[in-house]
């Protein structure tokens, strides 16, 4: 069965962003760890539902000094501010991924990109297959799958920090993409269609990406918007 699981955020200061959400969303955060391979931190706001928020932002700048293809990549990306990154739906049977792979004509990948540390290791981990990868799916504004066969560990789960946001999610209620109902069923294929994801979907007939994702909460219904990830 394919689901949304996660919406990643991009952003220039993980702090501010992850605080400005929070304060907008009333929602708490919780610390998902870096990637050491990318110079990425992570912070997490689950939406409810085994969905959840990832901002994403450099924290070790040497990585920009040094041009490393995602620093550079994501310094530009928020040039205009916040933005939408990945629209992460994920699988808990492998042969959806596979199937998917093939449909885009990639390889599933296997590893997660500059390895991870988490600031919780008791979380434990997951698989990390998905398909396609980050620039056959994010750069172009399209979903990628991931292969999550266990929720027991999934990182919406996490406890938020105490003090964070009292305000708990209970499920996303819909999202803004840009270009047509065709668009994605062609991305998709014959793998799920976008009324199978659960979700109602805005097509607003703009350039590819995520502009918009609106949940349910213990204090009414929230909406995020940003820009979406160009290419």
């Amino acid at each position: 069965m394919i689901s949304l699981d996660h919406i990643a955020v991009w952003s220039d200061n993980l702090y501010r962003t992850t605080a400005d959400l929070s304060r907008a969303t009333g929602l708490g955060s919780a610390d998902g760890g870096y990637f050491p391979g990318l110079g990425l931190g992570q912070k997490l706001l689950s939406l409810g539902g085994l969905v959840y928020i990832e901002v994403e932002s450099i924290v070790d700048h040497r990585m920009i000094a040094e041009r490393a293809p995602i620093a550079l990549e994501l310094e530009r990306q928020t040039a205009r501010g916040d933005c939408f990154a990945g629209l992460c739906l994920r699988s808990d049977n492998l042969d959806e991924v596979a199937e998917f792979a093939r449909h885009r004509g990639v390889t599933p990948s296997g590893d997660i990109a500059g390895g991870k540390v988490r600031m919780v290791p008791a979380q434990g981990t997951s698989p990390s297959v998905h398909a396609p990868d980050f620039r056959n799916s994010w750069l172009l504004g399209k979903p990628n799958i991931y292969y999550v066969p266990d929720l027991t560990h999934h990182s919406s789960l996490l406890a938020p920090q105490p003090g964070t946001g009292d305000v708990r999610g209970t499920g996303v209620t819909g999202i803004e993409i840009g270009g047509t109902e065709a668009d994605l069923k062609a991305w998709l294929g014959d793998v799920v269609t976008p009324a199978e994801l659960g979700v109602d979907i805005v097509f607003n007939g703009g350039p590819d990406g995520l502009y918009a994702v609106s949940f349910d909460t213990t204090d009414g219904p929230r909406t995020i918007r940003l820009n979406p990830i160009t290419h």
